[in-house]
């Protein structure tokens, strides 16, 4: 009995031991800790998650091109124009009001140079911006739409017909003519934070023009040579 209850107690103790050993080296650097500065770690190395920028030269020929960064055609782009003060714009005689923040405009449409529209605009006709100024809504046209030069826009263009965009003109939003598309030197299309879809039947463009998103020419799309 006794030799019995003295293995018993040794298998015990050596059962404790193993179980605690591991633990001793935490406990008495715990106790009386030998690290006095903090250890500096290099942080992992950044993964490479720029985006994709893509070039089609003068000559070239495209229908669906997809990138977070587009440059057609080649040089530099110019640098942005400088607005001058701009007059708060006024819809015409006849409008009605289209949606929180529209008008509906039942005939052709002339927007003065250096004009603010904070408004998005439904035009059952042609509309055309005679630049420059600044839009702050989407425009939707029937039978096409022509924004002069340094036009920006703030939204989105749609248009049933055929769409010219003049020299230094952007679209923050996506630009969608079911007709052809007519892209002059400077358009800047997106942004680099939202890049957009351009999309038309045909689409010319006169280099260079820069998009941030993806272009796509049913039909066929082409870069001039400079």
């Amino acid at each position: 009995m006794n030799d019995l209850l003295l293995w018993s107690l040794l298998l015990l103790t050596v059962t404790t031991v193993l179980l605690v050993l591991p633990f001793y080296p935490a406990w008495s650097e715990w106790r009386r800790p030998r690290d006095r500065q903090a250890q500096a770690v290099d942080p992992p190395a950044a993964l490479d998650t720029g985006p994709r920028a893509l070039q089609l030269a003068p000559g070239a020929c495209f229908n669906t091109v997809h990138a977070r960064h587009l440059m057609l055609g080649s040089g530099g782009m110019p640098a942005p124009s400088v607005q001058p003060t701009l007059q708060r714009w006024q819809p015409p005689a006849g409008a009605r009001p289209w949606g929180l923040h529209g008008w509906h405009i039942g005939h052709h449409l002339d927007i003065p140079a250096n004009q603010l529209v904070p408004c998005s605009l439904v035009v059952r006709g042609r509309l055309r911006a005679l630049g420059p100024g600044r839009i702050e809504g989407d425009i939707k046209a029937r039978d096409g739409l022509h924004l002069g030069p340094g036009t920006k826009l703030q939204g989105n263009l749609f248009c049933e017909g055929d769409i010219w965009l003049d020299a230094g003109c952007s679209v923050s939003g996506l630009v969608m003519a079911e007709g052809s598309l007519h892209l002059a030197p400077g358009v800047v299309i997106g942004t680099p934070q939202h890049p957009v879809s351009v999309c038309a039947d045909v689409m010319d463009v006169h280099g260079p023009v820069l998009v941030h998103g993806s272009v796509q020419a049913r039909i066929r799309g082409s870069v001039a040579c400079a």
